[in-house]
């Protein structure tokens, strides 16, 4: 990707169904309120994190730069019952970045990396690496051999 080169975007509707129908098979998503069983069955590495509060700009920094280090160019930003996005961890988006869209009139917010009030799921777009976020169950699942690495290995400053 070249530099001053973007690809966030508001997922289409037809996308995000696309999307979530793919997660809810293959990963057998299953949102609700219950505090014991499994909401999500993720095949592959996975690594389940507690973290009762969200993380700070720094900490949210480091991800980014973590997904960077990956050479992740293309994700997906899942918010459950809102915008879904594509974007680039490379494009830096800060955190709570948001903007007015006029085709909808309406402001559109880009979700933060911890699940703050909301399922926010972050997938690479092959579906090989992503990081899983329960709202009130404060569960942080990264999935993938190398990123758990990297969330290991930065365990101590994510609050982890």
């Amino acid at each position: 990707m070249c530099e001053g080169e973007y690809i966030l975007r508001v997922i289409s509707k037809d996308e995000a169904i696309i999307l979530w129908e793919k997660l809810n098979n293959e990963f057998k998503f299953k949102p609700g309120t219950d505090i014991t069983g499994e909401w999500i069955i993720i095949p592959g590495d996975t690594k389940k994190y507690h973290k009762a509060t969200p993380w700070s700009e720094k900490q949210e920094k480091i991800i980014n730069s973590i997904l960077k280090e990956l050479g992740l160019e293309k994700m997906y930003a899942l918010d459950w019952n809102h915008d879904c996005f594509e974007f680039s961890p490379m494009e830096d988006i800060s955190m709570n970045y948001n903007y007015y869209d006029p085709d909808r009139q309406c402001q559109v917010y880009f979700p933060i990396y911890y699940p703050d009030g909301d399922y926010y799921f972050f997938i690479d777009s092959t579906w090989n690496c992503g990081i899983f976020g329960h709202p009130w169950r404060n569960e942080i699942i990264v999935m993938g051999k190398e990123l758990i690495k990297r969330f290991e290995k930065n365990k101590e400053i994510l609050g982890l």
